[in-house]
């Protein structure tokens, strides 16, 4: 259960010989909603009148966020587009978006967080709403969506820790995009992987 959400990050995930690495994370935009939604590959075998093998795995995942607004800078970056000097957003049609990690805390109860990374996704362009001001002040805010795979080097896509703001992973959560830890095959103190 969770009573909040806040502190959306993204960093461009760069490939090179199968192995990807990330820049820098960038805060993307305040966040008001997050809302995952995760598709799997199933597969029964039936022998004997009975099931007698059943696998799933992960397909994909799909994360709608909606924010309050995007910089020109962020939206050129994350849709791959363009910026000129005077800080105008130019959209073609042969724009190609990075691939970027998305990361984001989520608050619960007793004091603690939920924080997520996901690792490997692109964004499509967002949806827009325009309204003339009426009798009332009505807001609208922008939606962005970004679809997730599965890294080639590992085949993680999502990195997931709760914890309090005091230990050690979510310090750092937003420094860099986490990653396990090397030594002795465990997690990286105080992160777990999915």
């Amino acid at each position: 259960m969770t009573i909040g959400l806040r502190d959306l990050y993204y960093a461009v995930c760069t490939e090179t010989d199968g192995a990807e690495t990330y820049g820098t994370p960038k805060r993307m935009a305040e966040v008001m909603t997050a809302d995952l939604s995760v598709k799997t590959a199933d597969g029964s075998l039936y022998a004997d009148d009975t099931l007698s093998e059943s696998v799933t795995e992960f397909a994909n995942a799909t994360l709608k966020m909606g924010i309050k607004d995007l910089t020109p800078e962020t939206t050129a970056e994350i849709l791959g587009q363009t910026v000129d000097k005077n800080k105008v957003v130019w959209a073609g049609k042969n724009d190609e978006p990075p691939f970027i990690a998305v990361g984001f805390r989520a608050q619960k109860t007793g004091g603690r967080f939920r924080y997520v990374w996901l690792l490997k996704g692109k964004c499509k362009l967002p949806s827009e709403k325009y309204e003339t001001k009426g009798e009332s002040i009505k807001f609208n805010t922008p939606e962005i969506e970004a679809e997730f795979s599965t890294r080639k080097k590992d085949g993680r896509w999502k990195a997931d820790f709760t914890g309090t703001e005091d230990e050690a992973a979510a310090k750092t959560w937003f420094d860099q995009v986490v990653e396990p830890a090397e030594a002795g095959g465990t997690e990286a103190e105080g992160t777990t992987t999915e």
